[in-house]
């Protein structure tokens, strides 16, 4: 037997920490000016309806738009798109803080820029899902991804903090500055990675159609990628969307107003720090991170009811912990999970699908939602939104019970990189 190679950390990769270190900065501004969207749709509109549509549109037009990029992600140069569409989130940045500056910002501005952002958006996901992979090596990918997940929801725990602070003391503009500035160093950094072009994907040889179609017939025929897509679009749908509606509880249900929502964004920041924190531990084993997503989902219904139910800001703020752990846990469980389980060369559309599904559902669901909470108050919806993502949690999780029990009633260990319940080989 040959003796065995010791692990190294993936922080000894230079191509990952330059890599982590440029999304750091990138992603503090994007929360900066998310917090700032949300915040700008409610008191322009004191719409709980409004409030949920601008949010949805910055991941709308990943239903229609994702896998069309999907298949753009197989077969372009990754590092030059991810420079392009870095430079062009921060070109609409640079509109929003100068009409928000000059006082034309209204609610049909932030309909056109929020779409805008939601279509660079569509495209750079499966790009930055197919960036990782071939930035590191294989047996450091679900550190990699779990490490990059932490490092945007590290984002998510700070930037929203910083956003409030800066909309309360310079205005919405200044946040949008702020975020057009932090993509610039994104995109340097990009220029100096080192990509392992043996690792990158070609399907240059497939028309975009018969591309499109050859990802979609691979993700519904693969046990493992079909339910796993299916339970993260189903809690991004009913559960996800909540999220977006935290303006409408900081200001209407708890009366804090824009520093009450810096908080209970950061609350589920923290949240999603301890998540991926736990998933960073796990073994690169697609059954594992399927496992915690459907754990994850259990515990977002149950800190959603309890979000339903909360008299005080104080608890709230728990709950919204509670659910910013659960459902990051099903966000990066699902990613993760993928990308352990898809072939290389299918990989930019199997994870544009993801993206699909999963910002389809939020964008749906924050618009349904918003729309149900301006009749039944935001409250009575999370209520009923943490109820049926634990209900889809227990059937997900009595579904893995059935398909991974042996006779005799144990479950077998999945093999390194591949799922247990993979299509079996020919």
């Amino acid at each position: 037997m040959p003796p065995a190679i010791p692990s190294v950390s993936v922080f000894r990769d230079r191509n990952f920490v330059l890599f982590l270190i440029g999304q750091m900065i990138s992603t503090q501004g994007l929360w900066i000016q998310k917090i700032a969207m949300a915040w700008l749709a409610w008191t322009l509109t004191g719409s709980a309806f409004w409030t949920g549509f601008i949010a949805a549109l910055n991941f709308a037009p990943a239903v229609l738009l994702g896998p069309v990029f999907g298949v753009m992600a197989d077969r372009v140069d990754l590092r030059r798109m991810a420079m392009i569409l870095n430079a062009a989130m921060a070109a609409i940045a640079v509109a929003l803080m100068a009409m928000s500056w000059a006082g034309y910002i209204n609610l049909f501005w932030m309909v056109v820029f929020s779409a805008a952002n939601g279509i660079v958006a569509s495209a750079m996901t499966p790009v930055r899902l197919a960036l990782v992979p071939i930035i590191v090596r294989r047996e450091h990918m679900s550190r990699a991804v779990t490490y990059a997940a932490m490092n945007f929801n590290i984002s998510r725990l700070v930037g929203p903090a910083i956003g409030s602070l800066v909309i309360a003391s310079a205005g919405v503009g200044a946040a949008f500055l702020i975020n057009a500035l932090s993509y610039l160093p994104f995109v340097f950094i990009l220029g100096l990675l080192h990509i392992h072009v043996e690792h990158a994907p070609d399907a240059k040889s497939r028309r975009v159609l018969a591309a499109l179609v050859d990802g979609a017939s691979y993700a519904v025929n693969h046990p493992m990628i079909r339910s796993v897509l299916g339970l993260s679009c189903f809690v991004a749908l009913v559960g996800t969307g909540m999220v977006e509606l935290l303006p409408v509880f900081s200001d209407a249900v708890y009366e804090r107003g824009v520093t009450g929502l810096g908080i209970l964004s950061s609350a589920a920041g923290i949240g999603a720090v301890a998540s991926t924190l736990m998933m960073s531990q796990l073994p690169s084993e697609p059954y594992h991170f399927k496992r915690i997503a459907i754990i994850g989902a259990f515990l977002a219904g149950c800190g959603l009811i309890g979000l339903g139910f909360a008299p005080w800001f104080e608890l709230a703020v728990v709950l919204v912990v509670l659910s910013g752990f659960g459902l990051t846990a099903v966000g990066v469980g699902s990613q993760t999970a993928l990308q352990l389980a898809v072939d290389n060369t299918l990989r930019g559309r199997v994870m544009s699908f993801w993206s699909a599904t999963s910002f389809g559902g939020i964008a749906l669901g924050g618009t349904l939602l918003g729309a149900i909470s301006e009749f039944a108050g935001v409250q009575i919806t999370a209520r009923g939104s943490g109820i049926l993502i634990v209900l889809a949690a227990i059937f997900a999780g009595w579904r893995l019970c059935q398909n991974f029990a042996t006779p005799d009633g144990q479950t077998p260990h999945a093999l390194p990189g591949k799922s247990p319940d993979a299509p079996p080989e020919s």
